[in-house]
């Protein structure tokens, strides 16, 4: 059995999408890699030198001023369930208060002293706590579902890290947001090391979002160093790149991001980046590649159907969803919105299986709402 905490407002770990196997077909053109591994890695493009490091990252270390803190707020002797509870209310109320910066990737000790961060920083803070008083905790990453932009041909999603805690006989999620984590949502179990990689990837794009590029670098290559064949963060080492002029570079980091895991964003960046060498062939290749993704990707269909809805083309929407859920039959959110179509056409047998069916794959917050719409149709 699980079960879920919620505590605080979402975080996020950014990251590429990789939804689609590799076609059978091949680019126009056979490009090449002109940059290699190595050199990407080495840091001399970028002026950086080979040895450099980024700062020592202990994501889960406990120092003296924590381990008073947990004596102040967490007696000793409790059961594992008693005593994460009262480490979230110490972490939220009574002691630290942090405050959410989706911004601010911090580890657990950062985070203790400047009682601010993300979603990552406050899950280091959790797990370093819960583990010093013998709770046994692991990172988790969940799969949050990607959303589009109108002008888009490009698409990012999030992967957001929360804790499970192992309890005798079941297990149960620690996660910071209020009230909106979805135990429906894909997620996984991560090694400390895995963790680390997505806190390099973090602060990798941090920094080169404040056009510190070698400070980026260092940390992009801290985390391949770990996890080579990490997709999305090669696809961020090409952005960094691109930024930094060196296209050559660029381009064969997004190459190694697509050999990986044909990771949908380096096709985006890579139709754009051969749109700005002049290289038309290639671009469109690519181009109508992130196309494939977005149409195979149910969310896609999902934000198609939302636009449909809203311009009251309601056989557009319901072919959408359904096309949807055959994709994804486990979404509530895609019978929700099937069921508001069917309401929109007069068919309230429709509309009931399919709130029916949302209420069989929701959480209990979500369910209630469709149990009230449910008890509206029959009182019709």
């Amino acid at each position: 059995m699980t079960q879920s905490i919620n505590a605080f407002l979402r975080g996020t770990v950014l990251a590429a999408a990789a939804l689609l196997s590799a076609c059978a077909a091949q680019p126009p053109v056979e490009r090449a890699v002109a940059v290699t591994q190595a050199e990407l890695l080495s840091g001399a493009r970028l002026g950086v030198a080979a040895n450099a490091r980024p700062s020592t990252a202990a994501l889960t270390a406990v120092n003296d001023d924590m381990r008073e803190f947990l004596r102040q707020h967490v007696p000793a002797g409790l059961g594992p369930t008693r005593t994460i509870e009262l480490i979230l209310q110490a972490i939220l109320d009574d002691g630290l208060q942090l405050r959410y910066d989706n911004f601010r990737t911090l580890t657990a000790q950062e985070a203790f002293y400047s009682r601010e961060g993300n979603c990552m920083s406050f899950t280091n803070l959790f797990v370093a706590l819960a583990r010093e008083a013998g709770v046994k905790v692991h990172y988790q990453e969940v799969e949050i579902p990607p959303s589009w932009t109108a002008e888009g041909d490009t698409w990012r999603y999030n992967l957001h890290i929360n804790a499970l805690v192992k309890l005798p006989g079941a297990e149960q999620v620690v996660d910071f947001n209020l009230g909106d984590y979805d135990p429906g949502l894909h997620r996984r179990v991560l090694s400390d090391e895995e963790a680390l990689v997505r806190y390099h990837n973090n602060m990798g794009v941090h920094w080169m979002t404040e056009d510190e590029g070698q400070r980026a670098f260092l940390h992009f290559r801290e985390a391949l160093s770990l996890r080579p064949r990490t997709a999305h963060v090669w696809t961020n080492l090409g952005t960094l790149y691109r930024r930094a002029g060196d296209l050559a570079a660029a381009e064969s980091s997004y190459l190694r991001a697509v050999d990986l895991a044909d990771d949908a964003a380096a096709n985006s960046n890579l139709a754009r980046l051969y749109a700005q060498l002049g290289e038309q062939a290639l671009s469109d290749w690519y181009r109508n590649r992130v196309q494939l993704f977005r149409q195979q990707n149910p969310y896609y269909l999902l934000h198609l159907a939302r636009e449909a809805y809203a311009s009251a083309d309601y056989p557009a929407a319901q072919r959408l969803l359904q096309r949807a859920i055959r994709k994804q039959p486990d979404e509530h959110e895609f019978y929700r919105l099937l069921g508001l179509t069917d309401l929109q056409q007069g068919d309230l047998r429709a509309a009931a299986d399919h709130f029916t069916a949302a209420l069989a794959h929701a959480d209990a917050e979500a369910g209630a709402r469709y149990r009230h719409k449910l008890e509206l149709l029959a009182g019709q």
